[in-house]
């Protein structure tokens, strides 16, 4: 099949860790099928940084990778306001470059990631081209954006629009039903790990590896600094930590535009020298930070189903996470332990708690391998497709609106 992917949760020249799961999932079904994929980059993000840093100047609009052609077009909307236009805005900043990828080579099936506002330029483009569209949610697109009166109706018409609704846990597969998506529609993904590098180890050769203490508790946070994840509950737990006397050390491994806030939070609460500010790393080292860790800690405020915690797990290293989402599908009963998003007093309870239990190096669940998870998403496109191309004597002319 050739598929087209349009989202702008993918890694870029600015953040190459944004969206990863995405980039994974793309060079998995790269093996066997055609793929292209449409990675907008906000303007203000490309200009300005975003907090992170601005467009290099030896960046390329265009790349292939891994057998995927990569575009990066600028999408341009105005901040904080006229929300609900948003599909619009993405759609006029992406058209042309869209254009000249289809030209190339027609997609079978467009697909998106994030309901609003890439899910609507995925609509509108599936449509242009009589083909089926498939919507991917993660998570905040369905539980927080729908929540904004402005948005919901056109969060709730892209759903309704797709040919097909892929979410990533049982939790969001309800929440979409829930704003008028037909349940047969709808269907609950497994998101793939890297099971080949995602396994248990020696703790202490993992530390010495990083160059960390060998000794004393660690704990672990891995993701994007933005507010939905909740760091900040993180670092007021951690000072509650510290007035406890409780000895430990925290690595937050990643960036996002909120790093700079949250240093000097972390110094204004006196934990300069018990939490440190990793930044982004590689994939392939993320296994030793999971297997040098006691406990990973995701405070979110929303999630879908975290690969994070999936990946924790497959190193055999216990979680203290937020009660949402998908979460609760992934802990055990007496292994993992949940708490409500927001509370610091709880979060701090639960970390040591899980500590002092003694519940590091449990044994690895197994996960689903990126190969396993494109596999089983091929087997959602592929009636789709047949049923168009059934309902289709011949190809349709491309047409691309003009507004």
């Amino acid at each position: 099949m050739n598929l087209l992917f349009v989202t702008n949760v993918f890694p870029n020249p600015i953040d190459p860790t944004k969206g990863l799961f995405n980039y994974y999932l793309a060079r998995a079904l790269a093996g066997e099928h055609d793929v292209s994929v449409v990675a907008p980059i906000s303007w203000i993000d490309e200009l300005c940084g975003g907090g992170l840093r601005p467009w290099p100047k030896s960046a390329q609009r265009t790349e292939n990778r891994d057998g995927i052609r990569l575009d990066y077009p600028r999408y341009y909307y105005p901040p904080k306001i006229l929300r609900s236009r948003y599909g619009e805005f993405y759609w006029h900043s992406i058209r042309r470059r869209v254009r000249r990828v289809i030209e190339r080579r027609r997609p079978d099936v467009v697909l998106s990631f994030w309901a609003h506002p890439d899910g609507e330029a995925a609509v509108r483009i599936a449509r242009d081209c009589n083909v089926p569209a498939v919507v991917v949610v993660g998570g905040s697109d369905v539980l927080l954006l729908a929540n904004d009166p402005s948005r919901r109706p056109r969060v709730a018409s892209v759903l309704r629009s797709a040919d097909a609704v892929v979410a990533v846990s049982s939790d969001l597969c309800s929440k979409v039903r829930q704003l008028g998506v037909r349940p047969e529609k709808v269907h609950v993904w497994n998101r793939g790990i890297d099971a080949d590098i995602f396994s248990p180890g020696d703790r202490q050769a993992a530390r010495a590896h990083l160059r960390l203490e060998t000794t004393g508790q660690v704990l672990l946070w891995v993701g994007r600094m933005v507010a939905v994840k909740g760091l900040d509950t993180l670092l007021d737990a951690c000072a509650i930590l510290r007035r406890q006397q409780f000895a430990f050390r925290l690595y937050l491994v990643g960036d996002g535009p909120l790093r700079s806030r949250l240093e000097k939070r972390s110094c204004a609460l006196g934990l300069g020298d018990t939490v440190s500010f990793v930044g982004p790393r590689l994939h392939d080292e993320l296994p030793d930070w999971y297997r040098a860790a006691d406990l990973t800690v995701l405070p979110s405020r929303s999630e879908g189903l975290p690969n994070v915690l999936r990946e924790s797990s497959a190193c055999g290293t216990p979680f203290v996470a937020s009660r949402v989402g998908g979460v609760p599908e992934l802990a055990c009963e007496n292994r993992q332990r949940l708490v409500t998003p927001g509370d610091p007093v709880e979060l701090a309870s639960a970390i040591v708690n899980a500590l002092e239990a003694g519940e590091c190096q449990l044994p690895a669940r197994r996960q689903s391998s990126w190969s396993d998870s494109a596999n089983a998403f091929v087997r959602i496109l592929e009636p789709l497709v047949s049923r168009r191309e059934a309902q289709s004597t011949a190809p349709p002319a491309l047409e691309f609106a003009s507004t």
